[in-house]
C-alpha cells in the first residue's frame, strides 16, 4: 500500500512519535522508509560560503550539523527497521518547502510527521511545517499529535 515513506525528523518527541507510526506501518506494508532532517538556518537564512550577509561561524555550522545527525541517529533506533530499508537524508532549505519537493521528486506514497517540531513558537505565528506541507505535499499526509 505504501511502499515509499517520508519521515521528516528534528529531533522532538513529535517527530519520535510520528517515526514509531511510521515504523509500525513499514512493518505491516513492508515499506521502505527516508529519514528526513531539513537544516534551516538560524533567522531563517540559507548562507553559503564566501556569501555577503549573514555568515554563521564555522563552529555553529558544526552544531547544527551535529544535531541533525542526532536527530536522525534517535529516529532510526526509533524505527528500528533493517538497514537496508532505511534510507537517512539531510538537506539544507526550508523545510515545508524542501520536504515537498523531497516527497515529489522521490515519487513518496506518504508523508508521516508530527504535528509540532521544535520550532513550536514560530510555528504559532506563520503556521506550522507539518499545515504548509499537508496543503501542499504531492502525496498523502499522516500528522501524528
Amino acid at each position: 500500500m505504501f511502499a515509499k515513506m517520508l519521515v521528516p525528523v528534528d529531533g522532538s518527541q513529535a517527530a519520535l512519535k510520528a517515526a514509531g507510526v511510521a515504523a509500525e506501518m513499514a512493518r505491516r506494508f513492508e515499506s521502505r522508509v527516508t529519514l528526513l532532517h531539513v537544516q534551516q538556518l538560524p533567522g531563517g537564512w540559507l548562507v553559503a560560503p564566501g556569501a555577503v550577509g549573514m555568515v554563521a561561524s564555522e563552529a555553529a555550522l558544526a552544531a547544527l550539523e551535529e544535531a541533525a545527525q542526532e536527530a536522525v541517529r534517535v529516529a532510526r533506533a526509533t524505527l528500528d527497521l533493517p538497514a537496508d530499508r532505511v534510507t537517512e537524508l539531510i538537506v539544507v532549505g526550508h523545510p515545508a518547502e524542501t520536504i515537498c519537493r523531497i516527497a515529489e521528486e522521490g515519487a513518496y506514497e506518504l508523508i508521516v510527521m508530527g504535528s509540532r517540531g521544535l520550532s513550536e513558537v514560530s510555528g504559532f505565528f506563520l503556521g506550522s511545517v507539518s499545515d504548509k506541507v499537508s496543503h501542499h505535499a504531492p502525496c498523502p499526509v499522516l500528522i501524528v499529535h
